[in-house]
């Protein structure tokens, strides 16, 4: 059986002026929504006890305060809660391991929990070997292992933080149906952030999170909120700081209302929803009509569908940036992907799409010269790089720019953008890459804001610790910093993963940019 929940006067700590209110019935689904930086992941962790609040709000869970010693410890026996980064869920590096580890601490009965793991396994983790270490699993299997590990608890309570958000749509509108279906039967009080509104409709209300306040909204508005949130402070064409950004033109449609041929006066897209505008609207007309952009599939033995190679927009040059020419790579026994073939050119847009664990991370690593790949031939810029085994200084020798100048080359952001982010500030963080590309002080700093101010990160967040951002704003300045470094090829693992509609847009920004500089973009996606 669910519990209660009762929030009053609840302040967040980045959010200026915040006060939320809610009240939550036992065995009730409700969706949160909001844009990125509103404070949801903030709630849910207040919820669970992990933080406590900038002042003295009150948050009762069936008469327990998770700020009370002795009450935080009964309701961490009661609340299941998947984090956005599914490493932060996971305890042990294998699913078989974490998996069993919080029924055991509450003292289930190892019969029990076998049955749990089996039934849970069959229905989440197809394909997956639960022997498997946690760091190489792709984005999506660990997010499905860390949820298999909170529905191991069978909690009263489930905060589900973007649950969905590595997954692709139908893949993750049947692991929701299950988690849901299972919610329902245990009579479980589910809280669920997400931004999409296929997964919030799923909700038995929604929570709209804005300005520090929480207001309910109705299922037929859910579509439009989210597809508005930060349209507002945003025109169609808006001009980024980065040179190249725009013509006049479209500077000039941004600020004087004037529209593009084809578009409607509210500045969308015909038989596009108002608000936001897909600024690589101009390379998907491309991409219909013209034969050199069908797209390709390329084998894989991950289980879990091909890859498709998809160019986005036709290269002005056909000179290889990057090449992968029948290449194979391993983990262990396990082929990730066999018999690729790509080539990266200026001026090209390309994206990746697939099912999760079908590769797609693994050969953007290739091309970052971050992993190597066990056959065939992997050639940046013109260096070839070793392949999985072989001694990198025998390899490039001493004389050799070696991986680094790979790196600055072909900029790579990461699915997890925790694994990039180290440094006490943001500024200091999206500084590393200039400096250890041999930029002074000042110059990395003037790369560093630029490239901030593309992402629109604003100066208030400058200073602050990344680990405090919200998941999306860690995310943009993750891919802040691999744009300071100014790399001719732009590649995005999955990077619209956990933003709202203004995140989303100004990637899409930034990619159009970077194109139109005759550089190269790659993006990964479920599609």
């Amino acid at each position: 059986m669910g519990l209660d929940i009762r929030i009053k006067n609840l302040q967040f700590h980045h959010v200026p002026g915040s006060r939320v209110d809610a009240e939550i019935r036992a065995g009730e689904v409700v969706g949160i929504t909001g844009a990125n930086g509103a404070g949801k992941t903030e709630m849910l962790r207040l919820i669970a006890g992990i933080l406590r609040p900038k002042s003295m709000g009150e948050i009762m869970i069936d008469g327990l305060d998770p700020f009370h010693g002795r009450d935080l410890e009964k309701l961490h026996r009661r609340i299941g809660f998947l984090q956005q980064s599914p490493k932060d869920t996971m305890v042990f590096s294998k699913m078989i391991q974490d998996a069993p580890f919080g029924p055991e601490n509450q003292a289930v009965d190892p019969d029990v929990i076998r049955k749990r793991w089996e039934g849970l396994k069959g229905r989440l983790l197809t394909g997956i070997p639960e022997n498997r270490d946690f760091d190489t699993l792709s984005g999506g299997q660990q997010q499905r292992a860390a949820l298999v590990s909170v529905l191991m608890l069978r909690s009263q309570i489930l905060l589900l933080d973007e649950p969905t958000s590595m997954l692709g749509r139908k893949e993750g509108q049947e692991v929701l149906q299950l988690v849901l279906k299972l919610a329902k039967r245990s009579e479980q009080t589910v809280l669920l952030v997400s931004h999409d509104p296929e997964v919030l409709k799923r909700a038995d209300r929604v929570l709209l999170l804005e300005g520090g306040t929480l207001r309910r909204v109705r299922k037929a508005e859910i579509a439009a909120i989210t597809a508005a949130m930060g349209a507002s402070a945003k025109a169609p064409a808006k001009a980024s700081g980065r040179k190249g950004a725009g013509s006049e033109e479209e500077k000039t449609a941004g600020t004087t209302g004037a529209t593009r041929e084809g578009e409607k006066p509210d500045g969308s897209a015909p038989g596009q929803m108002a608000g936001l505008v897909n600024p690589l609207d101009q390379f998907a007309y491309e991409s219909k009509t013209d034969p050199v952009n069908d797209s390709v599939a390329v084998t894989s033995r991950s289980g879990e569908g091909a890859v498709r190679w998809i160019m986005k927009k036709r290269p002005v040059s056909m000179s290889p940036m990057i090449t992968l020419r029948d290449v194979t790579v391993r983990y262990g026994r396990n082929t990730v992907a066999e018999h690729f073939h790509a080539e990266v050119c200026p001026g090209g847009y390309y994206e990746m799409t697939g099912g999760t664990g079908s590769g797609k991370s693994t050969l953007c690593k290739l091309m970052n010269g971050t992993l190597f790949a066990s056959a065939g031939e992997v050639v940046v810029n013109g260096m070839r790089l070793p392949m999985a085994g072989e001694k990198r200084k025998t390899f490039f020798g001493k004389k050799d720019p070696g991986l680094g100048a790979v790196r600055r080359f072909a900029g790579y952001a990461m699915q997890s953008p925790e694994d990039q982010l180290f440094e006490t500030s943001v500024i200091f963080d999206v500084m590393c890459g200039p400096l250890h590309a041999g930029r002074r002080a000042m110059e990395a700093r003037q790369d560093a804001e630029e490239a901030l101010r593309e992402m629109e990160i604003p100066e208030t967040l400058w200073e602050r610790r990344p680990e405090r951002l919200s998941a999306g704003e860690k995310r943009r300045v993750a891919i802040a910093g691999i744009l300071a470094m100014h790399p001719r090829v732009l590649i995005l693992d999955e990077p619209y993963a956990g933003l709202d509609a203004e995140g989303c847009w100004i990637i899409r920004k930034t990619i159009r940019n970077y194109v139109n500089q005759n550089r190269a973009v790659v993006v990964t996606t479920h599609g």
